[in-house]
């Protein structure tokens, strides 16, 4: 295969998303859109990618190399700025908002453009609202015109096929064709679809693959998308979901096979999670929570930069962040760690069979040995030593005049007066 060089067009403003993030950077399953790009080109082991960034944006941690367009004045011309960077024989263009791509639709576009100057990833799709359409040379699968909506009369706006924005081109041949280019259009740009007759015409196997974001709706979409392909490799993977619909997890999550996933469940980026779990219902696991084999976690409960060893159960209604827990650990209702004192994040550390009783508050750093135990109730702020029970709580006091020296019953018809 030829060597190519991937050019990311991200230099658009992403006004319609009415914030104030670049639109590359916006998530999707937990990570950046235009990782996920860079995910699939990658894949195809390109020579160089190259992202072509607005003024005051750095893209550079995603990339091998960047260029900035310093005016919006098109795709074409975002494309020419990056030529000074393009070293090998074919180039892929695709835009930065395209998290659904995969590597197999970039291998199809590479292997069916072969032998022609350009190709085009494109699809069908029933609403071809906003997509710029492909008009073909009679019914054969290579491009007469591309047209963009905007400059699309009433007959072309009902085409169906649509261009998604993905090309293949001979390097020397586009360096030629884009000196041709002009802005006579309705957005008054250099389009670099005006460089694509004769492409080849490559139908994509999948129309989601293609599927681009200009909107929070669309985000909101292509998230939708992204977490039910991931849910469906995991089962595929022998990860049981009770409600895939209602369980939400990120890319960069590892799940181990016979893990029970329950409703209403988040995985965060970075994690893994063991063999033969139990999680939720409502459980949110967030980034670098790792777990053991035989782990439980049950209903409300938070961690974070945890470690959690085989066989331990934490049952609900717990937070454990920033922790190092052992095995066979049972953690009561209630408990929290407490790791954060208003300027640093401290670790816990708990033994194995350690026994933590409801309601604890471990205020971090801490440690508690193996095989010791926490009153319920306790707020722990020294290390526990092995084979021992902690109680931090004061003696309960009975006062049976407490009543007495209560204002009742003003406060009682305070009550009624207001709630009259």
């Amino acid at each position: 295969m030829s060597e190519i060089d991937v050019v990311i067009l991200a230099a658009g403003k992403g006004s319609r998303m009415k914030d104030n993030l670049p639109k590359p950077l916006h998530k999707v399953a937990g990570l950046q859109m235009l990782e996920w790009v860079c995910r699939a080109v990658r894949k195809i082991e390109p020579k160089n990618i190259i992202a072509v960034q607005a003024p005051n944006e750095d893209f550079s941690s995603y990339v091998d190399e960047t260029v900035v367009q310093n005016e919006q004045l098109g795709s074409a011309n975002a494309l020419q700025t990056a030529f000074s960077k393009v070293q090998a024989e074919k180039i892929i263009v695709i835009n930065a908002d395209m998290p659904l791509m995969t590597d197999q639709s970039l291998m199809d576009l590479v292997n069916t453009g072969e032998g022609f100057d350009a190709a085009v990833l494109a699809t069908t799709l029933k609403t071809p609202f906003g997509y710029g359409r492909i008009i073909p040379i009679g019914d054969r699968e290579v491009v007469e015109q591309i047209v963009e909506e905007k400059d699309a009369t009433v007959e072309q706006r009902t085409i169906k096929l649509v261009n998604s924005g993905v090309y293949l081109f001979k390097t020397d041949y586009i360096k030629r064709a884009i000196e041709a280019v002009k802005t006579d259009n309705a957005q008054n740009e250099y389009y670099l679809t005006d460089a694509l007759a004769g492409a080849k015409i490559v139908q994509a196997r999948d129309w989601r693959d293609l599927l681009g974001v200009n909107t929070q709706q669309q985000l909101a979409a292509v998230n939708k998308i992204a977490r039910k392909r991931i849910n469906n490799q995991l089962m595929t993977n022998g990860v049981t979901m009770v409600d895939p619909a209602t369980t939400y997890i990120d890319a960069n999550v590892v799940i181990g096979t016979g893990t029970i996933i329950k409703p209403g469940t988040v995985i965060e980026h970075d994690s893994v999670i063991g063999a033969d779990n139990e999680i939720g219902p409502y459980a949110h696991l967030r980034e670098k929570t790792v777990t053991g084999i035989d782990v439980h976690i049950g209903n409300f409960v938070e961690t974070k930069n945890a470690r959690i060893g085989d066989h331990t159960h934490i049952g609900h209604l717990t937070y454990v962040g920033d922790a190092e827990v052992g095995q066979a650990v049972n953690i009561g209702a209630g408990t929290i760690f407490v790791n954060y004192d208003g300027k640093n994040k401290h670790m816990t550390q708990v033994g194995d069979r350690a026994f933590i009783g409801s309601n604890s508050k471990l205020v971090a750093p801490v440690t508690i040995a193996a095989e010791a135990i926490t009153a319920a109730g306790s707020t722990i702020t020294d290390d526990v030593p092995k084979h021992t029970l902690a109680i931090a709580r004061q003696r309960q006091t009975n006062k049976a005049d407490f009543w007495k020296r209560m204002p009742h019953e003003d406060f009682a018809l305070n009550y009624d007066k207001k709630n009259q």
